[in-house]
């Protein structure tokens, strides 16, 4: 195990990197960020990846990107339309001022104006951040994990996830009578030894804890946990169910404050242009939208002959500037396993790039890690975040898990008739696992 005193002493003082009037770094398209020359990075990266950098596990090479990833007009103005339209209860959910509810349906963001100047600022954030992923309506996706140590590759899991949404979706509100906000499937496909673990979420559009349910094939049986059971490691992996998608957890669950803006360089899947979607079914939602054969996998140091940096690194992606809102997040469950997280949210698209992570103790524990991968039909009338990749390093222990995700063989299908309400039940669940 690698010492962590260096880096947790770096991230508590990290707060010196935002402050105003420092000299600050940067670097320019075709130029690599290493060991050698870490200092190009240090105001372009969390504390964390930085020193990453530092010791030589990952090598940045910056490139340009060469289209604007915001979102499709129609779905702007929309966002525009909703500014001043909504407030936050005590929670920090979000309600209508004239009925002190919270809206079934929000289409857009419910924030489109943040002001570092406002309290509620930081949840604001998150709430647009969720709202990037509901536009998604009805999403399916295959992953792929894989452990991986300092002497490479050691074993996977592959998986399907299901998810229905009914806040934000495209084409107006279904029927709610259980006032949802989503429902959440994810199953484990193999290999043998662990095929058919399946985590079930209800999340409810008031400030209700989830619920949650999970079978376990070695006990052949469903048992309902705890929200605070999503802290929980996935199915072995340093992955917890909440990490998805960086962030997949209750809003209400935390407390939030904005805490800075910056730029910082995320790795790009493609900075020439976006992932490519194609129409799939017609039915009576719409269209179903699919991402195809020709995203490049992510390839992972532990896979190059002769890599020499860390082998969870991903090695083909070029590193791009964007501008972020830093946002702290702490648990107000204290069974939760994570302490402090602070993200970093894309300032324009509100997508997710970085999750630094503390215990309870307030020590510096783990970051997570995705990519900029959005994926838009051809004229780009269509528009919807996927990633294809996300990373996990745990710096207590020198150990990282990888995700596949949007891939070649990973198949992001949107609004697809392929995830209904109905497939969300216990039973379902029970089938599911089996």
């Amino acid at each position: 195990m690698r010492p962590v005193t260096r880096i947790g002493t770096v991230l508590a003082l990290g707060v010196l990197l935002l402050a105003p009037g420092s000299t600050r770094a940067d670097v320019a398209p075709g130029e690599t960020i290493d060991k050698a020359s870490w200092e190009k990075g240090k105001d372009l990266l969390p504390p964390s990846v930085l020193e990453w950098v530092k010791r030589g596990d990952y090598e940045i090479k910056v490139g340009k990107l060469e289209f604007d990833p915001n979102w499709e007009p129609e779905y702007l103005a929309a966002s525009e339309s909703n500014a001043g339209k909504y407030e936050l209860d005590a929670e920090g959910g979000v309600i209508d001022p004239k009925t002190k509810q919270r809206p079934e349906r929000i289409y857009g963001f419910p924030f489109p104006k943040i002001s570092k100047d406002d309290a509620g600022a930081g949840v604001k954030v998150m709430w647009n951040k969720f709202h990037t992923d509901f536009k998604n309506t009805q999403v399916n996706f295959p992953f792929r994990i894989a452990w991986v140590g300092r002497s490479g590759f050691e074993r996977e899991i592959v998986g399907d996830s299901w998810t229905y949404y009914y806040d934000g979706r495209m084409g107006g509100p279904v029927p709610n009578p259980d006032a949802t906000e989503l429902r959440e499937m994810v199953r484990v496909l193999g290999p043998a030894s662990m095929e058919g673990i399946t985590v079930m979420t209800w999340r409810f559009l008031d400030n209700r804890a989830d619920q949650v349910w999970s079978y376990l094939p070695t006990i052949r049986r469903v048992r309902q946990l705890t929200a605070a059971n999503r802290s929980d490691s996935f199915a072995g992996t340093d992955f917890v169910q909440d990490d998805r998608l960086l962030w997949f957890g209750k809003n209400q669950s935390f407390t939030w404050k904005l805490v800075g803006e910056q730029d910082v360089l995320v790795p790009a899947a493609n900075p020439k242009a976006p992932i490519k979607l194609v129409a799939g079914q017609r039915w009576e939602g719409g269209l179903e939208w699919l991402t195809t054969p020709e995203i490049q996998p992510p390839v992972w140091g532990y896979s190059q002959s002769g890599w020499k940096a860390a082998p969870w690194e991903p090695t083909k992606h070029v590193w791009v500037k964007r501008p972020v809102y830093l946002v702290e997040g702490n648990p107000r469950d204290s069974y939760y396993n994570y302490g402090k997280q602070v993200f970093y949210i894309d300032r324009v698209t509100f997508f997710p790039y970085y999750k630094v992570i503390y215990n309870r103790a307030g020590e510096y524990w783990k970051t997570i890690h995705s990519d900029l991968a959005p994926a838009w039909n051809e004229d780009g009338s269509h528009r919807f975040g996927i990633l294809s990749l996300q990373v996990v390093k745990d710096d207590k222990t020198d150990h990282s898990c990888v995700g596949e995700v949007g891939s070649a063989q990973n198949v992001f299908r949107f609004n697809t008739p392929s995830v209904q309400p109905e497939m969300f039940t216990v039973g379902k669940l029970l089938r599911k696992g089996k």
